[in-house]
């Protein structure tokens, strides 16, 4: 009964929703020109952006059978999203709390589909229409780490299922794609924004156009440096990236040739957590709200008691390393043939050569009791007594009710370079007045992944305030811990010591068909992949001891069992659909499809793998996750109240098995050492899509709703999945009350959450707006603010951490508080 109510309000609350919501391009311009024409535009080609991504070349989005989302650059930066994870939120059915921090590490959900573990394995990042990194869930190297939106960046689109998995590889459930400007229009600008009430300097900028008849290019990037809206006690951002591209048309004038390139520096935080209050009710969490000294929504446990710490390195020896948040360096090369030959052939060449490497070191956040800790036995001594190891109270005893007992985890990411290449061949035949096409293509991805994993076991102070580390004393006054650390690579226990050189290659041949009348379309592709594992893990080993400041601190290093791979996969994905077009504004489509991904990095560690590197019988049985996904929906725009709109909703069923190695106590059921999760997932649901636009007045958004699912394996009854709302909505507004003056207002939200345990985190949302001032042509003044009612807001995931005290003590990842941002644009 309760169940049915909470879905029922979910489908009223969609229902409200769709009179609403809409998604497409946002019309706010400098000037009254520019306004009138892109207000033009978008009357007469809404929904006529024509689909780059995981389709066939050349088809709108009213006439593609597939769902799909385009966000252009304007409607991002009315939305302010606080990190690059919530610009996911503004597609449709993408699923991810977006709290994680402008680093990244978020988890990328898609359609109801929950992540069992981390990262996004469904999901597939791409810049330009090639993957960042081949899959989705590395870990400690999260796809979100390697993108950044900039003003580089024309326009971000979304494909969600069906095609997603046939065009693409390791992506069945959606494909996310930046899309480069490549100088169509000459022009350019110059974006200074500075944060204000906290430390936070930006500058975007770009140009492009036409540097001959033939010839058009486009630069773009952004510099950004500060402390963040967390107020931490030093620079957390300090982030630099240039792209470029260069593109010569040839005789014909539509076939070209493109070089791309990249360079990124960047380094920005991860949130971890922080504590939080609540009343607790029946595995209820309500009344959220801050933890007194500490205020998830603009406080962290960033400190500068703790800006820099020891590990023991892969080699056996001591390093100091900075708290640098998430670290990327890039630096990639690429090319695209478009070539059009006689008789309706083409051949499209896609080739991306990538340097990467970058690191995880971030501060995990975890509330504990004092009393849990005293009385404890750490590193063979029973603890007696807590006291500060640095910071103003040093030496003094350590008496507040909590701490916090998770790790300083440094992860260096030595390699994560590849190399990939897609070329595609496509005919039409004309049949009668139809068309058939028929394309053949072959992807190749080389993708490295090298690290090794420092996790301390790691004391410190519950505090938002910088922090200090806190040392653990026996009752004979014997030190147990040095600066707060208490073991050495040693927090998820011996196999999570680990260090690793691997190498993944893809190779995929693919076929697609497409036959397109006046009144319907028909189209269907497969795709067979196969993945060759090679390279080497090691994990454990001998404990020994590293004596820091005279304290003995137990130590581990990669020196255990060596794990060799050395094994293929192969695999096959596929998808059928269709589209009906009732007239040229309305059009049906329905799709049928199975899509798989490999297993990577998550496989190793796990028991998986042979002596002679081979897969075993379980590695064989969870090397692929298949999804199999169900779609039915109408697309519509027309004219309302003197205005204009876009429609679209689409109804989803779908279902996967995941067999996959967690390292996490968390998720593992509170026992260290990592396990392997064995589970199933369906999910049934609705996205929805549009935009309206009255006179000076503009609405955009999304929703998408979903009643997932999860049987673990032995269990016999379905239950709620966890991280997945059963509705996630962003809705975008915006007013031109005249030539000069523009406000907006934006929301984000969802119904109820659950995490792992079970325990379920309340509805909310929250609003930003926006206000933009333009004195002349070319020249304009923002004032942005996100969050603006400063809710604390925990979007579904957390901990109980102690539920003996009332209110309870939780923790959990709460959005960014009230931040306002200043900015001056010149266009040109």
């Amino acid at each position: 009964m309760f169940k049915q109510q909470k879905v029922s309000i979910a489908v009223r609350q969609v229902l409200f929703a769709s009179t609403l919501i809409a998604t497409g391009p946002v019309w706010a311009q400098s000037t009254a020109a520019t306004e009138a024409a892109s207000t033009e535009k978008a009357e007469t080609e809404a929904f006529e952006t024509i689909v780059v991504t995981g389709s066939v070349p050349g088809r709108t989005q009213i006439e593609s059978a597939i769902a799909v989302t385009s966000v252009d650059a304007e409607m991002i930066k009315d939305f302010q999203p606080s990190s690059e994870a919530e610009v996911f939120r503004m597609i449709p059915g993408i699923q991810v709390a977006g709290t994680a921090g402008p680093g990244g590490n978020s988890n990328i959900a898609v359609r109801g589909l929950p992540v069992a573990t981390g990262g996004s394995p469904f999901v597939q990042i791409q810049e330009d229409g090639l993957p960042t990194v081949l899959f989705g869930d590395l870990q400690f190297g999260n796809n979100d780490y390697w993108t950044r939106f900039d003003s580089s960046v024309d326009r971000v689109e979304g494909v969600r299922g069906g095609t997603a998995g046939t065009f693409s590889s390791q992506s069945p459930g959606a494909i996310i794609n930046y899309i480069s400007n490549y100088g169509e229009v000459e022009g350019g600008l110059l974006r200074l924004n500075t944060g204000v009430g906290h430390d936070e300097k930006k500058v975007d900028f770009r140009y492009g156009g036409s540097a001959s008849d033939s010839v058009n290019f486009h630069v773009g990037g952004y510099v950004k440096q500060g402390k963040g809206p967390l107020d931490a006690a030093f620079n957390v951002s300090e982030s630099a990236q240039v792209k470029a591209n260069v593109t010569k048309f040839l005789a014909d004038d539509v076939s070209y040739f493109r070089v791309l390139v990249k360079v990124a520096d960047t380094q920005e935080p991860n949130y971890t957590g922080a504590p939080a209050l609540a009343n607790y009710d029946g595995n209820s969490f309500s009344d959220l709200r801050p933890y007194p000294g500490f205020d998830g929504r603009n406080q962290s446990n960033y400190s500068i008691h703790n800006q820099e710490f020891l590990i023991v390195n892969r080699e056996g020896v001591t390093e100091r390393v900075e708290m640098s948040g998430i670290t990327t360096e890039a630096f990639s090369l690429g090319n695209e043939l478009h070539y059009e030959f006689k008789n309706d052939i083409v051949l499209d060449n896609k080739m991306r050569w990538t340097d990467m490497s970058g690191g995880f070191t971030s501060p995990f956040f975890n509330a504990a009791t004092t009393a849990s800790v005293l009385g404890s036995t750490v590193n063979g001594a029973v603890v007696n007594s807590i006291r500060y190891a640095n910071g103003p109270q040093a030496g003094e005893l350590y008496d507040s009710a909590y701490l916090n007992n998770n790790t300083n985890v440094n992860t260096n990411i030595r390699d994560v370079g590849s190399f990939v290449n897609d070329l595609a061949v496509s005919k039409e035949f004309a049949i009668d007045d139809n068309t058939f096409t028929a394309r053949a293509g072959y992807f190749y991805m080389n993708q490295n992944v090298a690290a090794d994993w420092h996790t301390n076991r790691t004391y410190s102070e519950l505090s938002g305030d910088n922090p200090a580390m806190l040392d653990l004393f026996d009752d004979a006054g014997n030190q147990l811990t040095a600066n707060g650390i208490a073991g050495f690579n040693d927090n998820w226990g011996a196999g999570n010591a680990r260090d690793y050189d691997l190498a993944y290659t893809d190779t995929a041949p693919y076929l697609a068909l497409d036959f397109d009348t006046d009144l319907f379309t028909l189209d269907a592709s497969v795709r067979r992949d196969t993945v060759d594992a090679s390279g080497w893990t090691a994990a454990g080993g001998e404990v020994f001891n590293t004596v820091v400041d005279g304290v003995a601190i137990p130590t581990l290093i990669p020196n255990g069992a060596r794990e060799n791979l050395n094994y293929s996969v192969s695999y096959t994905s596929w998808t059928v659909g269709g589209l009906y077009k009732l007239n040229e504004d309305t059009s049906l489509f329905t799709r049928a499809s199975k899509g798989g991904r490999f297993n990577g990095d998550r496989q190793t560690v796990s028991g998986k793998i042979n002596a002679d590197g081979s897969l075993n019988q379980q590695g064989l049985t969870s090397a692929v996750d298949f999804v199999n996904q169900y779609e039915l929906g109408v697309k519509r725009r027309g004219e309302v109240l003197d205005g204009f709109y876009t429609f679209e909703l689409t109804l989803l069923k779908g279902d996967f098995k995941q067999s996959t190695y967690e390292l996490s106590a968390t998720r593992c059921g509170g026992v260290a050492g990592g396990c392997v999760i064995d589970a199933e997932y369906k999910s049934q649901g609705a996205e929805i899509l549009g935009t309206v636009r009255i006179g000076d007045f503009s609405l955009v958004g999304n929703a998408t709703y979903s009643d997932a699912e999860k049987l673990s394996a032995g269990a016999t009854n379905w239950t709620r999945a966890d991280g997945i709302p059963d509705l996630i909505y962003t809705l975008s507004s915006n007013y031109h009350i005249n030539d000069q003056w523009v406000t907006g207002l934006n929301i984000t939200g969802q119904t109820s959450a659950i995490d792992g345990a079970g325990n379920e985190y309340p509805d909310n949302y929250t609003l930003g707006g926006s206000l933009r001032y333009s004195p002349t042509d070319n020249l304009e003044f923002g004032f942005q603010v996100y969050n603006l009612t400063d809710e604390f807001d925990i979007r579904g995931s957390g901990g109980l951490a102690d539920a003996t005290v009332t209110p309870t003590v939780i923790s959990g990842n709460p959005v960014i508080g009230r931040t306002a941002t200043a900015s001056v644009t010149v266009t040109f």
